[in-house]
């Protein structure tokens, strides 16, 4: 994890050993850790090796930056499941491409750097803001962690007035209780004394005075017993008002956590279909235009890695049969990574033998759904694999 900006891992990636130096002097003052890769061949290797927080792409143009890319995608072991940003130099006439590769999500950002940098602070930003978006992304919790966190709080928000609604219910009994044995003490007291002075209660016990006698029993009943009880009253009264008390103080902060878990609750979980064949992805969209997902599309194993590096979808939907890698593989790939292991893979295929299942369940998958699929079958992968994450 990055302790801070100044301590990211830097590696500028070139097809220029002059222009992988140049670059390195400008953001040198800069950042700790720098390193350069500019031997196609070692290239895989360097981006494994030192797993960069931020990759700088200093080709000299667009189009090798992308070839570069999606090589790493292809063979790197480690770049579809480590958290990088990446920086795109480019040249002026490249800008509106370089603003349509970041904005798409292809890379971060870019900075016109070609002939000669424009402005020499303007690199040094856009890898210390990259580095600083990857610490935060490291830090902060996943919409399934929040979504778990909701429920949390909407369980212990019913709890607490459960409790504090049954505490109120008891101390009022508590207070009933004792109002109860004031009253039966009172009237066995009454009971004893009408005995000891009536006609025929000479044998109960010797007295010389039994009227005395009675008076006293009346003060010890007055004086004595009622005000134990009151006492006892009188200090169940805070106690009882309590509950009460403390759910008013709780009240706005309850509201609040009530609002946070509303709003992650509305929110419209992500799926992620990869699939190199335009008609299915189609016929997905279509499938799910009325469903409460949003729907992110990959047509292959590296664009898929590409894309989990800057969104967390709650569901995958994996063609099996990929051009570039197989997706039982690449699924295999996403359950080794800590920060994507727990994301549901649905397998999508249309070789439904027994040891392809097989290889898929040992991958990981959740399921699968076969083609020629029905919506009805669709929808109920969908929501059965959806449903733990719900619970």
């Amino acid at each position: 994890m990055i302790a801070s900006p100044a301590t990211a891992r830097v590696l500028v990636a070139s097809d220029s050993t002059d222009d992988a130096d140049q670059v390195v002097r400008q953001i040198g003052d800069e950042y700790r850790a720098i390193r350069r890769s500019t031997d196609p061949a070692h290239a895989v290797a360097d981006f494994d090796d030192f797993r960069p927080d931020v990759l700088v792409l200093a080709f000299d143009s667009l189009a090798e930056a992308q070839r570069y890319s999606l090589g790493l995608y292809r063979l790197s072991s480690v770049i579809g499941t480590h958290r990088h940003a990446t920086v795109l130099l480019c040249a002026k006439d490249e800008v509106r491409a370089a603003f349509d590769l970041c904005k798409s999500g292809n890379f971060d950002d870019y900075v016109l750097h070609w002939p000669q940098a424009q402005d020499g602070l303007r690199l040094s930003m856009s890898i210390w803001n990259a580095a600083r978006g990857i610490a935060a992304l490291a830090a902060g919790p996943s919409r399934l962690e929040l979504g778990s966190h909701a429920r949390r709080v909407v369980a212990v928000d019913s709890m607490l007035r459960r409790e504090l609604s049954g505490g109120e219910l008891r101390l009022d009994g508590a207070t009933r209780a004792m109002q109860t044995a004031e009253h039966a003490i009172g009237a066995a007291l009454d009971e004893f004394s009408e005995r000891l002075t009536s006609p025929g209660g000479d044998g109960i016990v010797a007295a010389k005075d039994k009227a005395a006698l009675a008076r006293e029993l009346t003060r010890l009943k007055d004086d004595r017993v009622s005000n134990v009880f009151r006492a006892g009253a009188d200090a169940l009264t805070p106690v009882a008002a309590w509950p009460r008390q403390l759910q008013e103080r709780l009240e706005p902060h309850l509201a609040g956590m009530r609002g946070f878990a509303a709003a992650v609750g509305e929110a419209r979980s992500t799926l992620l279909i990869v699939d190199d064949d335009a008609f299915v992805r189609k016929l997905m969209a279509t499938a799910l235009a009325d469903q409460s997902y949003e729907l992110e599309f990959a047509e292959d194993g590296a664009a898929a890695l590409q894309l989990l590096r800057r969104v967390r979808p709650e569901l995958i939907l994996m063609d099996i049969r990929l051009p570039d890698m197989d997706g039982i593989a690449l699924t295999r790939k996403l359950k080794a990574a800590s920060h994507l292991a727990d994301i549901p893979v649905l397998m999508l295929t249309g070789d439904a033998r027994r040891e392809t299942l097989a290889d898929s369940v040992a991958a990981g998958a959740a399921g699968f759904v076969v083609k020629p699929f029905t919506r009805d079958a669709l929808l109920h992968q969908i929501a059965r694999a959806l449903r733990p994450l719900a619970a």
